[in-house]
């Protein structure tokens, strides 16, 4: 019988609610052993009139644009609050990548277009093939969302409002959790967001959360990601190609095989 591959090993998650459990899914299915300490907490803005301005007027919009499947789930679930039920015939919609596509899927609002890179210039490539001057974007995002869409949309002629529809908040400690990560770290540790990595800091405190990653290696998903790592002084062990949890945990799987050591903190 062939062993697991990540069999014996800890491997960190940092992500919160049903996102956690499908990365802890995911690592059980392989052998591994999630250790689940979620550094983030989503929660609506503290503003939501700018989304519901935005819900009054859906129809003046070309496309609505997505790029994670938490904006799909905070974007739907106050349209539901507030009585829309669906965008209006003509309005597209964009995917960032295919978590996100099977959430619309899931909600009932497929995805016209998907990215072939799923990342925000993947996303605006695949625009840029369906034309973006003159058109009239909504973009739903969190509220520390990078400027890349936008930006990269009134650089092709599009006009972009953006609106924050979730924003990351800090969880409460798990101090159980904690102590067994501060005791024996995990064999990696595994980041999503630039939030979730210095959240980290926030929950362990600063020395701890320093000691953990110098002995563990670090998995990022994204180049966000992996610059706000790099401004700690530490080095990015995992990175993979594609964007979503299943790409990580190829990489995750892929770097444990190699049997290197890892370059742990640059200092």
């Amino acid at each position: 019988m062939r062993k697991m591959s990540l069999s014996g090993k800890r491997i960190l998650v940092t992500r919160g609610g049903e996102q956690a459990e499908e990365l802890a899914a995911m690592i059980r299915k392989r052998g591994g052993d999630p250790v689940i300490f979620p550094t983030i907490r989503l929660v609506p803005p503290e503003d939501t009139a700018p989304i519901d301005r935005a819900l009054s007027r859906l129809s003046s919009f070309d496309w609505i644009l997505f790029a994670s499947a938490n904006a799909v789930r905070f974007f739907f679930g106050r349209a539901a609050e507030v009585g829309v039920s669906r965008p209006p015939g003509g309005v597209r919609v964009a995917s960032v990548g295919p978590g996100t596509s099977r959430e619309l899927l899931r909600i009932g609002f497929p995805a016209d277009l998907t990215a072939l890179l799923h990342t925000a210039e993947g996303l605006v490539d695949a625009l840029r093939s369906e034309g973006i001057a003159g058109k009239r974007f909504l973009l739903p995002r969190a509220a520390e969302g990078r400027e890349t869409i936008p930006a990269e949309i009134r650089r092709h002629g599009g006009s972009v409002e953006e609106v924050a529809v979730y924003r990351n908040g800090l969880p409460e400690k798990d101090e159980r959790a904690a102590r067994e990560i501060i005791a024996k770290p995990p064999d990696v540790c595994t980041f999503a967001s630039p939030s979730a990595f210095r959240n980290f800091f926030l929950l362990l405190g600063e020395r701890e959360a320093s000691d953990v990653l110098s002995r563990s290696l670090l998995a990022a998903i994204g180049e966000v990601t992996a610059r706000a790592i790099a401004k700690k002084k530490f080095a990015v062990d995992i990175m993979p190609e594609k964007y979503t949890l299943e790409g990580m945990m190829e990489a995750i799987e892929a770097r444990l095989a190699s049997h290197k050591p890892h370059g742990g903190p640059d200092r």
